[in-house]
């Protein structure tokens, strides 16, 4: 029997979670589509404002932010140095869940990774301002277009939920139940020793999951099927579900067996070795590692410097695009954000922050 209640309590925080990661980026898809990326302008000449264009873009919650830093970068519109601080100041779809879990740390890691940034971008640039690490021959790419999403506005109106389609009945009726659960205060408890979910966080969480319901229900056909289904749903759903449920299966497997705050507590290198796997992990181009970091925070089983370090490193999928137009500056953003992260990881430990 404590088997099963251990497992659906998993379950119930496992979609407790994903619900609002979705909720999330499906509002911040239909934001960035709305926009309509109007943020070009004449960089070329103005490197430090790159930086903090860069910066700025780079703490958008999601893909879209890192996306955009690429875009600009492969039309020659941001430096090398830009880009290192995009790169740094984004950290994915992590965004979503560190959000959902601790609210209260996001502002505190966003505004830590926006100065983190800066100084890596503007360091950067004078390190490498005359060492571009594309060839004459690259081209740009219209692929990391496709992701920005620069097609135009969207409108919504009262005539686009008489079409009712198969993907706007299962979003809004998934919308539906999660609204009427957060009412009922089911999420509002504790689960595998992170901080509960009260009522304050339901209220906000309950307000942009009306919002998005508003999205999905008076929103284009092509724009929900293209953008919210196709670009939200059908590519992180399942993927933020198994590897939060994943996380959160094998924590509880480490909580029930291990005292592990007495373990991080009583041998000091046990906090050096999570710092060089989060480090390392964080070299990957996908977000989900970094839930790994973002849970033993939120349990207060880690401390805030590895959590910084990691996404200083984790840049979520932005950075992909980059694979396709310069092998050489993926790597060399990686390799210089590994020397920020490690430089910050290290004092933060030696802080004790």
């Amino acid at each position: 029997m404590e088997l099963i209640h251990t497992l659906l309590d998993l379950l119930a925080e496992t979609l407790t979670i994903t619900c609002l990661v979705m909720v999330m980026m499906l509002l911040v898809e239909f934001l960035n589509v709305a926009s309509s990326g109007h943020l070009l302008g004449r960089l070329q000449r103005r490197p430090m404002l790159q930086v903090v264009v860069a910066s700025l873009l780079g703490l958008i919650p999601g893909c879209v932010g890192g996306f955009t830093v690429v875009s600009l970068y492969s039309h020659r519109l941001l430096s090398f140095g830009a880009l290192v601080a995009g790169m740094v100041s984004t950290f994915g779809d992590s965004a979503f869940l560190l959000f959902a879990l601790s609210p209260a740390t996001t502002p505190k890691l966003l505004l830590s990774l926006l100065v983190a940034a800066l100084a890596a971008g503007a360091l950067t640039h004078l390190i490498f301002r005359n060492r571009p690490f594309y060839t004459p021959d690259e081209h740009t790419l219209e692929l990391h277009e496709a992701h920005a999403h620069n097609h135009g506005k969207v409108q919504l109106s009262f005539g686009n939920i008489k079409q009712i389609s198969f993907a706007r009945a299962i979003l809004l009726f998934g919308l539906a139940i999660y609204l009427v659960v957060l009412c009922t205060g089911a999420f509002a408890h504790e689960h595998g020793g992170a901080a509960p979910i009260g009522h304050g966080e339901n209220i906000v969480f309950g307000i942009l999951a009306l919002l998005t319901l508003v999205v999905v229900a008076f929103s284009s056909e092509h724009f929900l099927q293209e953008h919210l289904w196709e670009h939200v749903i059908k590519r992180h759903f399942l993927s933020v579900l198994l590897w939060t449920f994943g996380v959160l299966a094998a924590l509880a497997v480490l909580w029930h067996f291990f005292d592990v705050a007495a373990v991080l507590q009583g041998h000091r290198w046990v906090t050096w070795a999570l710092l060089f796997v989060a480090l390392g992990l964080g070299i990957i181009p996908e977000s989900q590692p970094q839930f790994i970091w973002i849970y033993l925070y939120a349990s207060g089983l880690l401390p805030f410097s590895i959590l910084l370090a990691s996404s200083i490193v984790q840049d979520g999928h932005g950075a992909l695009p980059l694979l396709a137009y310069s092998r050489k500056s993926f790597f060399m953003m990686k390799a210089v954000n590994l020397v920020f992260g490690l430089l910050v990881g290290v004092a933060g430990i030696l802080l004790n922050f």
